[in-house]
């Protein structure tokens, strides 16, 4: 049985989805994470303080990431070196894991 996700682990996960598909729906997120729509919107609202996302309705509507905000976030590893880390993560326990999502943090500004 795999290890339930924290929130913390969830959102950045959102947020690396985000990074690379730049589009999602609530709807969309809530059955990739296996959350209810109301979490998979509370996580997007956390995510919108520290990422610039925003949230459009209707046909053309959805969860956005505004500007090139990976490079931002990952300025030194290319996508290639970002999907080996994602690969690795995978076999990693949740505490092994909290140390990798510790220094993906982006910093705060000073």
């Amino acid at each position: 049985m795999k290890d339930k996700k924290t929130a913390f682990e969830r959102r950045i996960e959102m947020l690396l989805l985000l990074i690379k598909n730049r589009k999602s729906s609530i709807v969309e997120l809530s059955k990739v994470f296996s959350v209810c729509r109301k979490t998979a919107y509370n996580d997007i609202v956390f995510l919108s303080r520290y990422a610039p996302i925003y949230t459009k309705g209707g046909a053309n509507g959805g969860v956005f990431l505004l500007g090139d905000y990976r490079n931002e976030m990952f300025p030194y590893l290319s996508y290639d070196e970002e999907a080996l880390l994602r690969r690795i993560m995978e076999t990693l326990s949740s505490s092994e894991k909290n140390i990798i999502n510790k220094f993906s943090q982006p910093k705060p500004a000073t």
